[in-house]
């Protein structure tokens, strides 16, 4: 490459760097309700639900103040920062990986918990991004590590307040109800249908999720011809 073509082309990289910074800064976080691009999909008093879809060169910049979970829906590469850090690193994201960041009096001090978490995701590639973002409204749901974590299956999650497994069934296999009955939240991965005890049947598709209450927890048996993925929030009921 000649040396002014050189120049030309570094400047070209420089620029579209510089206006993905500008562009990440000139953004004003909102909470997960006032984005567009985020679709409440489920509400009570422990958990907000929303659905994310981002099209190509779109972006999305919220604040939260509660520890929250990423289930992606399918294979990609997406851009992640947190406000005052540059919109320009890209990460591999797989169908079903699953991120916790604990945001609560279990890992920050007041004067973090008062400033609150803001940060944006945005897609520079032909392919949509979609994840479901699960907010914990309940403080104690957390511990103490701020970078978070991932899992995988058939890996399990403890958050203090909650479990969160990856779960694989093969047609005809069964989850077993949690010890302690509490309340659940489903997502599915693939497509799903689950059969439970007193009449309950989970028929869901990946985009969407299933709250199970208290009264209804039991086994949950995969009555589909194909395996079915899904992640489960199990809520821990306080020993009484």
């Amino acid at each position: 490459m000649r040396p002014n073509l050189f120049l030309k082309h570094a400047l070209g990289i420089l620029t579209a760097v510089l206006a993905l910074c500008a562009l990440a800064f000139a953004q004003q976080a909102v909470d997960l309700a006032a984005e567009p691009h985020y679709r409440l999909l489920l509400e009570n008093d422990q958990v907000r639900v929303f659905a994310l879809t981002l099209h190509r060169d779109e972006s999305a910049f919220v604040r939260l103040q509660h520890s929250f979970m990423t289930v992606t829906l399918q294979d990609g590469e997406i851009i992640i920062w947190d406000d005052g850090k540059s919109a320009i690193q890209h990460f591999q994201v797989h169908k079903g990986e699953t991120s916790f960041r604990c945001w609560s009096s279990v890992c920050l001090t007041p004067e973090q918990l008062a400033k609150g978490l803001s940060g944006g995701f945005r897609n520079d590639r032909p392919n949509d991004y979609r994840n479901i973002t699960v907010e914990f409204l309940d403080p104690n749901i957390g511990w103490a590590q701020l970078s978070g974590g991932t899992i995988s299956p058939p890996d399990s999650m403890f958050l203090g307040g909650a479990i969160v497994a990856d779960v694989l069934l093969q047609a005809g296999e069964s989850f077993p109800a949690p010890e302690k009955r509490g309340a659940a939240l489903l997502i599915p991965v693939s497509d799903v249908d689950l059969k439970g005890a007193g009449g309950v049947r989970i028929r869901e598709s990946s985009g969407q999720v299933a709250w199970i209450s208290a009264s209804h927890t039991s086994n949950l048996t995969n009555a589909g011809q194909e395996a079915a993925r899904f992640i489960i929030v199990e809520f821990r009921l306080d020993d009484p």
